[in-house]
């Protein structure tokens, strides 16, 4: 819970022990999903690729990144560092995602995905990093399928923190790197309900100084989507998330950071003309950090967040597609008087091919 800053590096550091088999578990998952997608298929195989150029500006790049994280798909529990200033940036977010469809199977399509997206900061440099996905989606039936995801956030930094392991409380970096799998079953119930169902498990590894924080966790949950006509859906998720971290067993360094968190999520979409998308949501966390541990900062603290956003899409094309969005998040801790506010607007082109 501390603040401050420092230089800039895109690959995560080096672990030892057995937190370092997630890097082989991960590799193993690229190299299966490459295996698929170069592999021999039949005619009906196709490709295809969405590009995106994304701009945007925001008011607080600490909260960043957790703030555009906050969302059933994505990783609505990456920790955030509460610094004293909030520096405002533009962000350049480039992405692609590549895709391979194919019916390799008697059950049904099979679908590859590769995804690549970059955060380029403007006035700090920093909290440049990268988002790396690979997943592959499978039709079991004309109704169901499932989903299996693999998610790679190397090297990325969090802001100055005191450490705790030299017991003088340095100003140091404070970087993680997340590996985390997902696995989704999502089932069509009727005309207008679908179903989803979502585990995760994940790794958090922190840098050296702050080893203590290193986290395995795993999240359940679930999604309803409803089509209340042609023109108009609602979604409503929640998930659950269990945090343990290494440290807390350690009354030495005092910084036990596990917790449990709920996350709740509501969204409508309204597709008010043939070309124009208007797309409402709202978001809540509760995170609440379960050390037991005397003396350790982390004792009884409970952060809590709201996140309200909207986002206009016009297809200009079939292929192209431009995108105006603004998201408002407010943080605030039992352990602190204050709260803390981070507002997003974005500007984005997408191009499929």
């Amino acid at each position: 819970m501390a603040e401050i800053a420092l230089p800039s590096v895109f690959w995560p550091s080096q672990k030892h022990g057995l937190r370092s088999c997630s890097l082989i578990l991960g590799g193993l998952s690229l190299f299966l999903c490459t295996a698929h997608l170069f592999a021999p298929r039949d005619a009906a195989a196709d490709w295809s690729a969405l590009a995106e150029a994304k701009v945007l500006y925001t008011d607080n790049v600490f909260e960043l990144s957790s703030s555009r994280r906050l969302s059933l798909s994505e990783d609505p529990s990456q920790p955030a560092i509460v610094p004293v200033q909030k520096p405002s940036d533009v962000v350049w977010e480039p992405s692609l995602d590549v895709r391979h469809t194919s019916h390799p199977t008697h059950l049904g399509q099979t679908e590859v995905s590769l995804k690549a997206h970059g955060f380029i900061f403007t006035d700090n440099p920093i909290f440049n990093h990268g988002n790396y996905r690979i997943q592959v989606k499978q039709a079991l039936d004309s109704e169901t399928s499932l989903l299996l995801r693999y998610r790679y956030v190397p090297n990325l930094f969090l802001g100055p923190n005191h450490e705790r392991r030299t017991g003088q409380r340095l100003d140091e970096e404070e970087r993680v790197t997340s590996h985390i799998w997902r696995l989704q079953l999502e089932r069509r119930l009727n005309e207008h309900l679908t179903a989803t169902l979502v585990g995760r498990y994940g790794l958090r590894q922190f840098n050296d100084v702050f080893a203590e924080r290193d986290t395995i966790f795993w999240t359940s949950g679930s999604q309803l989507e409803w089509s209340l006509n042609s023109w108009l859906t609602l979604a409503t998720a929640y998930l659950y998330e269990r945090g343990l971290a290494d440290g807390q067993q350690d009354v030495q360094f005092k910084d036990d950071v596990s917790y449990r968190q709920h996350f709740a999520s509501l969204g409508v979409t309204a597709q008010v003309s043939r070309s124009l998308s208007v797309t409402l949501g709202y978001a809540y966390r509760r995170k609440v950090f379960t050390s037991e541990i005397v003396g350790d900062s982390n004792r009884g603290v409970i952060d809590t967040t709201h996140q309200g956003s909207a986002e206009l899409r016009y297809e200009v094309s079939q292929a192209t597609a431009m995108t105006l969005g603004v998201q408002r998040s407010q943080r605030s801790s039992n352990a602190s008087t204050r709260d803390f506010f981070n507002t997003n607007t974005s500007l984005s082109l997408q191009y499929r091919f």
